[in-house]
């Protein structure tokens, strides 16, 4: 017996509704799931205006979070900080890469020296503090203080200026820098190119305090990725694999890049002796399977190119581009004097302390960290994502 086409698909949709009714509700309702919500005072709450971030932290609705927690939840701009504080509880991520005696006049991007000796006598004029880089690893994640004004400098792909040039300066100002290294230039030196540091130089400046961390191994170049000959950096993009006609899987793309991380990390130990770690992506370019890479490699600071002050919420930090030679160093240390006003979140007009996601909107709510606010009263939290509860305590340890 032979079935048409029209017989065929009333069977399919039949089918197809046979499974809507059958199958598990949990299945069925994937995404929709309620939120089971105890609160302080007891009150029952079932929501569905709450979210997770990539790192599972819970966020809720900014007014079901204030009747959980019988609290005044704010998010506000800061208020207007006292006269020669120009940011606070902030790092300005400074960004530099080559230094050249007279200006390049093809190369904008190369700071001249005086310039740069200029920029740091203004920073230290104007009220800024450098900082090392001991510090800002405090600061993001160990809760440490910095000072008001606080500037990390920085330097990208280990050119050799930074030990003639840089270095010198960087010692006359009393100041530390760090240098994020392509370590397969170090490894194998082209003459070809502009001259890059050397195990050697590097080891005499981290005696006197600069640092030297990861800018991969061998990943800075734009890679193939289609047929046509597209490029894009190669430590952000699934590769085109010419001979197979096919870019690369996601798999592929992990191990390539972690691989790659893992023996520039495992070079910086052997010659210089790191005991810490930090990334600056090439290019400044990212994506969720790199920052993985990097997370699972114990590289938890890490650095792009985007414009903005550091904060313990940005553990991939922005920098600001001062390399810039067309910038007179007065106006490139003004831009610093007025950074956009943080946000600042508050429970009880009380400032809470973020070190995870801060609020954002969705679907036009307000969504807070319930655990930075539980923290900050005090409460006990106890979320069960398997079951879809949330309840909130007073805290044993509360004082009083």
């Amino acid at each position: 017996m032979k079935l048409n086409l029209r017989q065929l698909q009333k069977r399919y949709i039949v089918l197809l509704l046979l499974l809507v009714v059958f199958l598990p509700v949990p299945f069925r309702m994937k995404g929709m799931t309620k939120l089971e919500i105890t609160g302080l005072d007891g009150t029952r709450i079932t929501t569905d205006a709450y979210t997770l971030t990539a790192d599972h932290e819970l966020m809720l609705d900014k007014e079901i979070a204030e009747r959980a927690l019988g609290a005044r939840i704010g998010w506000e701009k800061q208020a207007p900080l006292p006269t020669g504080v120009y940011y606070k509880d902030q790092v300005a991520v400074l960004m530099y890469h080559h230094l050249a005696v007279a200006p390049l006049t093809l190369y904008p991007g190369v700071l001249t020296v005086g310039q740069f000796d200029e920029q740091l006598r203004l920073l230290k004029q104007e009220g800024f503090h450098i900082i090392t880089m001991q510090q800002y690893r405090q600061f993001m994640l160990e809760n440490a203080p910095v000072p008001d004004n606080a500037v990390l400098l920085t330097f990208d792909d280990g050119y050799e200026s930074f030990y003639k040039l840089a270095f010198p300066i960087l010692q006359k100002h009393g100041c530390t820098a760090v240098n994020f290294i392509i370590v397969s230039d170090v490894d194998h030196p082209n003459k070809h190119q502009v001259p890059k540091l050397t195990w050697e130089q590097m080891r005499g400046m981290k005696r006197a305090g600069m640092d030297f961390y990861n800018h991969t191994y061998n990943l800075h170049y734009y890679g193939i990725v289609d047929a046509e000959g597209g490029t894009r950096p190669a430590a952000s993009a699934l590769l085109y694999i010419d001979d197979e006609n096919r870019n690369e899987l996601n798999e592929e793309y992990y191990r390539r890049v972690t691989g790659d991380l893992a023996h520039a990390e495992r070079r910086l130990k052997e010659e210089l002796g790191n005991t810490d770690s930090a990334i600056a992506f090439p290019y400044g370019s990212y994506n969720d399977k790199l920052l993985e890479a990097s997370d699972s490699l114990g590289i938890r600071l890490k650095f792009n190119i985007g414009q903005g002050l550091s904060s313990r919420t940005t553990m991939n930090a922005p920098r600001i581009n001062e390399g810039d030679r067309t910038l007179a160093p007065a106006l490139s240390i003004e831009r610093l004097k007025h950074p956009t006003p943080p946000m600042v979140l508050s429970v009880n007009s009380a400032p809470v302390h973020l070190t995870g996601a801060p609020p954002k909107l969705r679907k036009g709510r307000l969504m807070v960290p319930i655990d930075a606010l539980s923290k900050a009263l005090g409460v006990e939290m106890q979320y069960d994502r398997s079951s879809g509860s949330l309840k909130l305590t007073h805290s044993r340890n509360k004082a009083g």
